[in-house]
């Protein structure tokens, strides 16, 4: 069944490619936005964190998302 595990990398790209992100476990559901503001992009996530990269938004929501399940 690992093989069927999603990668963070394969997450960071569909965040940069559709310039939004939503992940649920079951349980809890965040979402990312990319923002285009006058410094390049930044993330914003449903829970109002900000991230300055789509790795650290992506990092964040993954371990959001165990935390919920632990």
């Amino acid at each position: 069944m690992e093989g069927s595990l999603i990668k963070p990398e394969e997450l960071v790209d569909v965040l940069e490619e559709d310039g939004e992100l939503s992940i649920y476990n079951g349980a809890k559901e965040l979402f990312i936005q990319t923002v285009d503001d006058k410094e390049g992009y930044s993330y914003v996530s449903s829970t109002n964190e900000e991230f300055g990269s789509s790795r650290e938004a992506v990092e964040w929501a993954i371990n959001e998302i165990h935390k919920s399940i632990m």
